[in-house]
């Protein structure tokens, strides 16, 4: 039970917040305030401080306009501090980061008379690696001859460019973050600066002392606050939790953007083998490794394993050069093929199967000389191998070690046979672009990831808040519930937008002559754009298909062309900033966008004044990951579009609609050109789930 004293705190903090950031007390906020500070209140511990009961689960949908940030910030930031937990906020998006970074913590820390830090949590792969930046500089002046199993070797005319970052880092002008720097760097030009898990060799590396990540790293064991992003929390709890990151047991989670949530993690369960990227690999390590015998002998505890690895890769590559012709039958001419109830073909799943068997001492052997070479790195121990060639091989030969174990984990998921009556694993082919050519890639995900979340999240954490502006589906906790693994005993509340949909905006459903299924519905689209944009005034067209975006761009480019911003023509930054500057010149700007316009995009005021949603956003119906629940959900007796694809459209309908009215002055109209809403029985579900817009037609 929340506590007087907890509860007069914050009390006290949201009346010092108003009046120093001149703000309107807003009903909704409060109550989300209460809600949160109730669920974090009752939270019983154990004699190791970890939470024992089932409570400290908050689930609050706040429509726009509540001040969720503020509202989340002043309920669990002081629990956390008397607790003595840290509080982490993850987001979905970099937008709300920042803002959440750069605007919103800032002013808290300035308004309030509770004292807290904050800090930014980001993998290591956005960090500099001193040690890989110094043998780029040395392999580029030739005073080392480089060992890249990869054969990507840093190119002359990037020395420039490596020596201006040493130096930035070294005089402290830049902290070794890749997103502060001033100008963009490309993936293949950092790919030499940065170290992976496997490459890196902490404490023992003659850097660590100065090295960016745990820099950062130390600043956040300091925070009060971490912000992070839902991939990096996924990532982390994949790794047992609190490998970068907090321990889940000392955190009390806040997930902004909540409703992503399921969707990250099905992305981060989802393993992918390519079968050329996989031979190309496994040959370069079969030279790296003669290469390294060469350089270095073999001591004697790893002398067996290492002189049979050559041979294990070359049984692995024989399966392997099995599974291509297999593979190139089963797909044909298609992009991709889903095994039905993701069941593989016996003798496919058997080639894998023969994998399995030498790359296992294959792995441990990596396992072992990865190890060693880590030993031999460090001063205080009595290594096998001199600390020269341990530098020089520690990090490819950690690259390699990693490659293995992420086959040997897709491998276990692609071969498994589920238990009667489990929940199947999703299992496709695709053909990705390799090279000049392509590959064929097997992929396998679980269908849901409720119970690895329930597990290792819910189960676990000291407390958690999930928060967003659409959190429902149809009016319903249901879906988030079921897809989450969010416990049936989580406090679920929905807080309704402090804003008067009636007066300040109006939703038309538009009935045209034809529905999107149609060939004459492209046409129809056209005409009634041309007949209703305003092309004086701040217009966004959301589209749910790129080629349909295209088409229509097409027709009105021309005469449009002083007035149109397309989403794939420009950077999405560049186009907000362009339309903005249009805007505020008193001209007339029209955006077409996808997805990604629909959701996170803040255009206030003049703006956005219309927003036309071009047809119901259904999920692309030949997802395989979706394909296969629904196939799941259909050999139960289950309705999935019912269940599932109506659902999410609704979501995402909600979300689209939301780009309207983003303060209590916007005015404007929303229209839907999906006859569906008006023809269709589900369209009245869709509809009520809606802000209450005045209604015309």
């Amino acid at each position: 039970m929340l506590s007087s004293e907890s509860k007069e705190r914050i009390q006290a903090l949201y009346r010092e917040c108003i009046k120093a950031l001149d703000l309107r007390p807003r009903y909704g906020q409060r109550v989300m305030i209460a809600e949160i500070a109730k669920s974090l209140g009752s939270i019983h511990e154990d004699d190791k401080g970890q939470r024992d009961n089932d409570s400290g689960i908050a689930v609050v949908e706040a429509g726009t306009g509540t001040g969720k940030t503020l509202a989340y910030l002043l309920a669990a930031l002081p629990m956390a501090i008397e607790k003595e937990k840290k509080l982490l906020i993850s987001t979905a998006t970099v937008a709300l980061q920042e803002q959440i970074l750069d605007k919103d913590l800032p002013n808290l820390k300035k308004t309030i008379s509770l004292p807290f830090n904050f800090a930014l949590a980001k993998g290591r792969g956005r960090y500099l690696c001193l040690l890989k930046l110094d043998k780029s500089l040395q392999h580029l002046s030739g005073l080392l001859s480089t060992v890249d199993l990869f054969e990507q070797t840093p190119e002359e005319q990037d020395r420039e460019l490596y020596e201006s970052l040493l130096q930035s880092y070294g005089s402290g002008k830049w902290d070794g973050d890749r997103d502060r720097l001033t100008d963009a760097i490309e993936d293949k030009q950092w790919s030499h600066l940065t170290a992976t898990h496997r490459e890196c060799s902490n404490r023992r590396c003659p850097h660590f002392q100065n090295c960016a990540f745990y820099k950062a790293r130390n600043a956040m064991e300091e925070a009060d606050v971490i912000v992070a992003n839902h991939d990096l929390v996924l990532a982390d709890l994949s790794l047992g939790g609190g490998a970068v990151l907090p321990a889940p047991e000392k955190t009390i989670y806040v997930f902004d953007e909540g409703h992503h949530l399921a969707d990250k993690a099905l992305n981060h369960f989802r393993l992918e083998v390519g079968v050329r990227a996989q031979r190309q690999w496994l040959q370069q390590l079969e030279k790296g490794i003669e290469q390294f015998v060469a350089a270095s002998g073999i001591p004697h505890s790893i002398m067996h394993s290492l002189t049979e690895a050559p041979q294990n890769i070359r049984d692995i590559l024989q399966s392997i050069s099995l599974v291509w012709p297999l593979l190139m039958d089963m797909i044909g001419e298609q992009e991709r093929l889903r095994f039905e109830s993701g069941k593989m073909p016996e003798n496919l799943r058997q080639l894998l199967i023969n994998i399995k068997g030498p790359l296992q001492p294959l792995l441990l052997c990596l396992d072992k000389l990865n190890d060693m070479l880590q030993k031999s790195l460090d001063p205080k121990e009595d290594g096998d191998f001199t600390r020269d060639v341990a530098e020089s091989w520690q990090a490819p030969m950690g690259i390699m070690f990693s490659r293995a174990e992420q086959l040997s984990e897709a491998l276990s998921w692609l071969c498994a046979e589920e238990a009667e009556g489990a929940l199947p694993v999703a299992r496709w082919l695709s053909k990705t672009p390799f090279g000049d050519g392509w590959d064929i890639r097997l992929s396998a995900s679980p269908i849901a990831v409720a119970d690895q979340l329930r597990k290792n999240l819910w189960w676990r954490c000291y407390g958690a808040v999930v928060t967003s502006a659409t959190l429902t589906a149809l009016n319903s906790f249901n879906k988030l519930s079921w897809e989450s693994g969010l416990p049936d005993w989580a406090n679920y509340q929905r807080v309704m937008s402090p804003f008067d949909y009636q007066q300040l905006g109006e939703l038309q459903p538009v009935s045209l002559a034809s529905d999107p299924k149609s060939d004459q519905f492209q046409a129809d689209i056209e005409d009634w754009l041309k007949n209703n944009i305003d092309l004086s005034r701040g217009t966004l067209v959301l589209f749910s298909s790129r080629a349909q975006l295209e088409a229509t761009r097409d027709t009105f480019l021309h005469d449009w062309y002083d007035q149109l911003l397309c989403q794939g023509f420009l950077p999405k930054a560049e186009i907000v900033r362009r339309h903005k500057e249009r805007i505020d010149k008193g001209e007339g700007s029209i955006i077409f966008g996808l997805a990604s316009f629909a959701e996170g995009i803040d255009l206030p005021g003049e703006y956005v004044t219309h927003v036309v949603i071009v047809k119901i956003p259904f999920a692309v119906p030949d997802d395989p990951i979706q394909a296969a629940i629904s196939e799941w959900m259909e050999s139960r007796g289950r309705n999935p579009f019912m269940e599932l694809t109506l659902p999410a459209a609704s979501i995402r309908l909600v979300q689209a609609c939301g780009r309207l009215i983003r303060t209590e002055e916007d005015r404007g109209r929303i229209s839907i050109l999906d006859k569906r809403l008006l023809s269709h029985r589900y369209g009245k579900l869709l509809l009520d789930s809606l802000p209450p817009f005045k209604r015309i037609s």
